[in-house]
């Protein structure tokens, strides 16, 4: 019985470890794929590293529907760029990749529209900088496949063929 005893503290005790071990994202990764969790992202400029290392060159918006913007990679994305600042030419981002455009009206700041990269394909968003979600990552992203399948792409990024 004593034996009996011994060995049920032991399980309850290894259970107890186990269940204070855990945490509510590590049980449900997509937490990290959510808006909130982009939208806070494409605030960290740190993360980023702006298009060709220009964080002052704001691009004209005239071949898309965005306006002008200002380009960014976080540190995955950009280290896939050539010296040229470009993904070369039938190259693939990796996953964790994320690209961020910084679309403005003005000079101010209306929008973020972005890209993250995820099982080899391209979870899409925007946001205003009050976090009005304009495109969920849970939207049909056809919207966004239409123009960024342009003949010449790089990895849906279309950028690359005006800039």
């Amino acid at each position: 019985m004593k034996l009996f005893i011994q060995l049920s503290l032991i399980v309850v005790l290894f259970a107890a470890i186990l269940y204070s071990c855990t945490k509510d994202k590590g049980r449900d990764p997509s937490l990290a794929y959510s808006d909130r969790a982009l939208y806070d992202s494409c605030k960290n400029n740190s993360a980023f590293v702006f298009y060709k290392n220009d964080p002052n060159t704001i691009y004209p918006g005239t071949n898309g529907p965005h306006g002008t913007f200002r380009l960014k990679f976080n540190h995955q994305a950009f280290s896939q760029l050539t010296d040229n600042g470009k993904l070369p030419v039938g190259g693939t981002f990796a996953n964790g990749s994320m690209i961020v455009k910084e679309i403005f009206s003005g000079s101010n700041l209306k929008e973020y529209a972005l890209m993250y990269k995820l099982s080899g394909s391209w979870i899409w968003a925007e946001y205003t900088p009050g976090f009005n979600v304009k495109h969920s990552v849970k939207s049909d992203h056809s919207i966004c496949t239409g123009c960024h399948s342009q003949a010449g792409n790089r990895d849906l990024v279309t950028s690359f063929i005006f800039h």
